[in-house]
């Protein structure tokens, strides 16, 4: 389901989105631990969100836009 197409979903998820949303973002906390403080994490969150309602729906790529390796 396209959730930017359907005026009826207009910010709803299916559970498969909300799979993908939820492996990026434990995929990308992990990468960062432990400085992730709460502000941060909620921050990643909406960045995650934002781009997958922007079409950028491939998990690796919506890892690979926002991991930011750490040396």
């Amino acid at each position: 389901m396209d959730v930017l197409r359907d005026p009826t979903h207009i910010g709803m998820f299916e559970p498969q989105d909300l799979d993908i949303l939820k492996g990026v973002f434990i995929r990308l906390t992990a990468a960062k631990s432990p400085s992730l403080d709460e502000a941060r994490a909620r921050s990643l969150a909406r960045s995650i969100i934002t781009l997958y309602r922007h079409g950028v729906r491939d998990p690796e790529q919506l890892f690979d836009v926002l991991h930011i390796p750490t040396s």
